[in-house]
């Protein structure tokens, strides 16, 4: 049989409805296209039970990936893919109908731009109906790229990503990506990044590749028309939650810098940091008690998150390359008090 021209891959720790509306819409967008589709599950075998059988029919290959972190379910579908492309999404998106043709396009037209690599396209939030506070939303809807949601909306037209040093922005995201598989053989989706259930990351791993890529001279295209929705779950508005994600948020910089080769600040200037937000969240928290007002909510939660990333990142610059989540809590570094 003639190989694919389009692999297409999920991700997915266990089975779930999410996971079942996902496949439904991939198949059908794959079916399109002649393309294959790679489900890789983040566990043992055994894992999936009576699901097995059923989960199995939504795609072509059916993969298990023992070793716990998504980079590593994802190291596994890359080198399983015969696809000439490899396409991505989260087992928890919806991608909207049309989607895999303008995402895999550019990378498999004869023409196509020298040192094309990857492609990117959008992921628009959708939000629980009555639960989404509004600072949350104009929040998210403030960034083009964001990653509690996740969101990535750089507008209506294509344009190329750049190589900066900005903290995620400008980068194709997980949920909505595509990359020429060749490229692969030379670069890797990094275990010490990515969501993993053990050390709490929440991902990294999707905005090293790409940097990487862009560094090397590597070009990435962003693709408006391939759209991907994406819940916005109510358990991760809670404030304890997401202050979790921006300490995780602290460990994923260091680490993606150190990866790169990035300079970074000492744990001595980082706590300098964290003291000098302790005290401006401090006095903001004075200010709101004796004036009240929206604005100041809205700044103690600035100042409140802002912290809780250097948190992160000082607990990752006192055990370079090494502390999970649950150790940074352990210090007294992270989630919520």
């Amino acid at each position: 049989m003639d190989a694919p021209r389009i692999s297409v891959v999920v991700t997915a720790c266990a089975d779930s409805r999410a996971l079942r509306s996902c496949l439904a819409r991939v198949r059908s967008e794959a079916d399109a296209l002649g393309a294959e589709v790679l489900l890789v599950v983040n566990a043992p075998e055994s894992s999936l039970g009576e699901a097995r059988l059923e989960l199995e029919k939504t795609c072509d290959r059916l993969l298990f990936e023992p070793a716990i972190g998504k980079s590593h379910a994802l190291n596994l579908a890359v080198d399983a893919a015969r696809g000439e492309v490899v396409a991505f999404t989260d087992d928890d998106a919806e991608p909207e109908p049309g989607w895999l043709r303008p995402l895999t396009a550019p990378l498999l037209a004869s023409d196509r731009p020298p040192r094309l690599a990857g492609t990117g396209g959008r992921v628009l939030p959708v939000f629980p109906e009555g639960a989404t506070p509004a600072w949350f939303r104009a929040w998210l809807e403030s960034r083009d790229t964001a990653f509690l949601s996740p969101r990535h909306d750089r507008g209506p037209q294509p344009l190329e990503y750049s190589y900066g040093d900005q903290d995620r922005t400008g980068i194709p995201i997980g949920a909505n990506c595509a990359y020429r598989r060749e490229i692969f053989a030379s670069y890797r989706y990094d275990p010490r990044l990515g969501p993993n259930r053990e050390t709490g990351l929440r991902g990294g791993e999707d905005t090293l590749l790409a940097m990487e890529l862009m560094r090397d001279g590597f070009r990435l295209l962003y693709t408006p028309d391939a759209r991907v929705l994406h819940p916005v779950y109510v358990e991760r508005l809670r404030i304890d939650a997401i202050r979790r994600a921006f300490v995780a948020r602290g460990v994923e910089w260091v680490r993606i810098r150190q990866l790169l080769g990035a300079p970074l600040p000492s744990a001595a200037t980082a706590r300098r940091k964290l003291r000098r937000l302790r005290l401006k969240l401090w006095l903001a928290r004075a200010d709101r008690v004796l004036r009240g007002g929206a604005e100041r909510d809205d700044q103690c939660r600035r100042l409140l998150f802002k912290a809780d990333r250097w948190k992160g990142r000082l607990a990752e610059l006192q055990a370079p390359g090494a502390a999970p989540i649950g150790e940074a809590q352990r210090l007294g570094l992270g989630g919520a008090r």
